[in-house]
């Protein structure tokens, strides 16, 4: 496993992506994963939506990043795109309206969480 995240309101329930390119589901109080998702790509970052604590983000290797609902986890939600290289890291803004992503583009995006296209992007030759 890469990246572990718990969810923001139910605090036993947890996600993480791993090396394999699974994302797992966790309920702690249990023994085995509650669901098992396996992409086509390795997954980098992960992260939950703190107003909407069914949905996470997942970002990828192949430059976009994956809204699944936990409760339909076989198919992504929405699918967010604008990058050119592997994302490394996301995170919610407290509202749960935006995320933003870091990417080896070495640029910073900021996500609308219901658009496939980022609404601002930050990048200097600096940004490593």
């Amino acid at each position: 496993m890469t990246k572990i995240k718990f969810n923001p309101s139910q605090v036993n329930i947890l996600a993480s992506v791993a090396v394999d390119r699974a994302i797992c589901l966790y309920d702690i109080r249990g023994n085995t994963p509650i669901n098992k998702i396996y992409l086509k790509n390795k997954s980098a970052a992960i992260c939950w939506n703190p107003q909407e604590p069914m949905n996470f983000v997942v970002g990828c290797e192949n430059s976009k990043c994956y809204t699944f609902d936990m409760r339909k986890p076989d198919h992504a939600k929405m699918i967010h795109k604008d990058h050119v290289s592997a994302i490394l890291d996301i995170d919610f803004a407290p509202t749960g309206r935006e995320f933003v992503t870091s990417s080896f583009d070495k640029s910073i995006r900021i996500f609308p969480f219901d658009n496939g296209k980022s609404r601002e992007v930050y990048h200097t030759k600096r940004m490593q």
